[in-house]
């Protein structure tokens, strides 16, 4: 149940705020851009830093675009679940049933329901021994149909990239279009979000925030910040958006599926979305956090009874969200009615994260009072 009573004090919130510029301070991150909704309305913002490490880089503001990463996970859960509303698909259809060239012994159990979940079994990250560096989204996309699971599909939550690809693969056949062209289509624009991308055209670049602390700095296919990275479409975390639009794909979900009197997705395909699939399972995100309860949604890293958790001391069970690896996370608590999203540029790599996110986002529940 919403309790409506609360409301945002600004000296309180402020302390929260405070934290995230001692993030700057200390150059743990050179950009942050954080929005709140509460109660559907806006009820905070924080910009700061620059786009990039140049001099004259433009300052972080509500135009700028971040690499939202894995936030874009649930996005493309939210186009299948389309997809399954629509009567296109059913969440138990064996993925062999859609994509034929995946049907092999061991594979053919495994289903959509698991690929949203992440209990598939299938592997976190692809093998790409055999791709070349430059290789399109496409091209790699299609060297999972040869994926096989790595733990037994259905026993644990194994975050799996490989597993969103896939999906990807199941929107382009189902759909019958790109994957791309599906999310702008049919997720974009009708809920709303003017500002988010896949594929941006390059007269966007000037407004995309530089990623630090990549694996592979200047290289000609540098994850985030290399022009063809700015190209691929990966349905596993190549979504590049504002703060704000973030915040406002969040609200869709916590409000039914609805946003400005359009009704994006059916109540009950939302509902379903933030729902414990997961109960009683062991699992998470190996090397970054895992968890002996991994509560997941078709989509979403449910709170459940997870600790510690990057939302906090102080949401809810029945808090839903997702973390990204460019240094980003979203949440939304459905008990607050509040929608908390802090976009960085700092990969996780070295988890400078830890507890840092946490103490975050419990300042900001804390300044909700009565």
């Amino acid at each position: 149940m919403k309790n409506v009573k609360l409301t945002i004090d600004p000296k309180r919130l402020q302390r929260a705020y405070d934290i995230l510029q001692r993030w700057l301070d200390e150059r743990l991150v050179t950009a942050i851009a954080s929005v709140l909704l509460h109660r559907g309305r806006l009820a905070g913002e924080f910009y700061g830093g620059s786009a990039a490490p140049a001099p004259n880089a433009p300052p972080i503001n509500g135009n700028s675009l971040f690499h939202i990463a894995s936030i874009g996970k649930p996005m493309t859960a939210f186009a299948v679940m389309l997809l399954v509303e629509a009567g296109r698909l059913t969440l138990d259809d064996p993925v062999a049933d859609i994509l034929t060239e995946f049907r092999s012994a061991g594979r053919d159990v495994i289903t959509v329901r698991q690929l949203l979940t992440h209990t598939s079994g299938l592997p976190q990250d692809p093998d790409r021994s055999r791709l070349p560096p430059n290789a399109t989204t496409s091209e790699e996309l299609r060297t999972y149909l040869a994926a096989g699971p790595i733990v037994p599909p259905g026993s644990k939550v194994e975050y799996s990239n490989v597993g969103y690809g896939l999906l990807g693969l199941i929107i382009e056949e189902v759909g019958r279009q790109s994957f791309a062209s599906f999310m702008h289509e049919r997720v974009f624009a009708p809920a709303g979000l003017r500002d988010t991308w896949l594929a941006p055209p390059e007269d966007l670049f000037p407004r995309i925030v530089h990623v630090g602390g990549t694996l592979d700095p200047g290289s000609p296919t540098e994850r985030f910040n290399s022009a063809h990275a700015r190209r691929q479409t990966h349905p596993a975390g190549s979504v590049l958006a504002t703060a704000r639009d973030v915040a406002r794909f969040f609200q869709v979900v916590l409000n039914g599926g609805a946003i400005d009197g359009r009704q994006v997705i059916s109540p009950v395909a939302a509902r379903l979305m933030i729902t414990n699939q997961t109960p009683g399972l062991r699992g998470g995100i190996e090397g970054f956090m895992s968890w002996d309860d991994c509560a997941w949604g078709l989509g979403f890293d449910l709170r459940g009874n997870k600790h510690p958790h990057f939302s906090g001391e102080f949401t809810s069970p029945a808090t839903f969200g997702h973390t990204g690896v460019s240094g980003v996370f979203a949440w939304a608590d459905p008990a607050l009615d509040l929608v908390c999203v802090m976009l960085a540029n700092r990969t996780l790599f070295d988890q400078w994260n830890t507890s840092r996110w946490s103490r975050f986002s419990t300042a900001v529940v804390a300044s909700l009072t009565g």
